[in-house]
């Protein structure tokens, strides 16, 4: 039993290494919270942006997009942008 297990294991991993190498990798998507469901956003709030200590002009010249309807604030975002900023920093 453990034998077949162990068989059924490895083939799993071999069919996510495989589609894990043939889909590209996502860019850096804003996501938002509709009711319970986390979905992608059509850009980065005003405050998301005030949180990770990137101005508008940075973010635009950084070609992220703005969505200035939205007020909420996701901590994966801003932690996103703070990555982003950081490797913007270190390559300057």
């Amino acid at each position: 039993m453990i034998d077949v297990l162990r068989r059924w294991f490895s083939r799993t991993d071999v069919r996510l290494e495989r589609r894990s190498r043939l889909q590209p990798r996502p860019r850096l998507q804003p996501r938002a919270i509709s009711g319970r469901e986390v979905a992608f956003a059509e850009g980065y709030s005003l405050l998301e942006l005030e949180r990770a200590g990137v101005t508008e002009d940075q973010a635009i010249a950084a070609g992220l997009t703005i969505d200035r309807d939205r007020t909420s604030s996701l901590g994966c975002n801003v932690m996103q942008l703070e990555k982003l900023a950081q490797r913007r920093r270190s390559s300057c």
